[in-house]
């Protein structure tokens, strides 16, 4: 029996740009040297990342973040996925490619194997990261608004219009992405919001700190949750 589980996950498309009708003028193995490479590219910066390919087709390529393996940052590593992925491609100067990255729950296979050509997850999500990939800009990424939420902390955006995608009922906001800052002081920035239902973790961890200086000698702390409960908020606090 397959299976399945309600997950929010994060969903990469990426698409190259007019390839389609350059490939009716090659032969078949020109096509095919001109993919494996680009398709290893991919398969690399997304693993790499935490991502799993799903399905390559023709030159186009879905992953998934957050499923089967989650990570509290799921949308970042998405994001640093496709700057990775289009910086290649402009730094290479062979071809353009159209990103998206969309967050959402979708519904996820638990058994599926995406090596067999089998759809590990299912949903909205999906769709909509289809459908706003043909609307970025050349050698550009957009993101949707969870996503856009989940990572505004670390990544810098450029305003973008709403992107008219077939089958909504309104135009979807979407965000263009800019660059990816420096990982250094992010996870240290100061929250915006105090702190709830941790005070025995804090006042633990802090009285350990304090027992660190006076007694100058080291302690190691394990902190063990499940993904966005707030393990990096508690050592931001600490």
């Amino acid at each position: 029996m397959t299976r399945r589980e309600r997950k929010v996950v994060t969903v990469l498309f990426a698409d190259l740009v007019g390839f389609t009708a350059r490939a009716e003028s090659l032969d078949p193995e020109d096509v095919e040297a001109i993919l494996r490479p680009y398709h290893e590219r991919l398969r690399t910066e997304l693993e790499q990342r935490g991502g799993t390919v799903e399905k390559f087709v023709g030159d186009a390529v879905m992953a998934v973040f957050g499923a089967p393996v989650a990570h509290e940052d799921d949308p970042e590593r998405a994001v640093r996925a496709a700057l990775a992925i289009r910086d290649g491609i402009v730094d290479d100067g062979k071809l353009e490619v159209r990103i998206a990255v969309t967050t959402g729950e979708a519904l996820v296979n638990v058994d599926a194997r995406p090596s067999a050509g089998e759809a590990m997850v299912a949903g909205d999500v999906v769709n909509t990261a289809s459908r706003l990939q043909s609307a970025a800009p050349t050698n550009g990424i957009i993101v949707g608004e969870t996503t856009h939420r989940a990572t505004q902390h670390v990544i810098d955006y450029r305003e973008h219009d709403a992107v008219d995608a077939k089958g909504k009922a309104e135009p979807v906001p979407v965000w263009e992405v800019d660059q990816a800052r420096a990982r250094v002081g992010i996870e240290l920035h100061a929250p915006s919001t105090p702190l709830v239902g941790r005070a025995r973790e804090r006042e633990l961890l802090l009285g350990t700190f304090e027992r660190v200086r006076s007694e100058r000698a080291a302690q190691l702390f394990t902190i063990v949750g499940v993904p966005g409960i707030g393990k990096r908020r508690l050592v931001a606090e600490l």
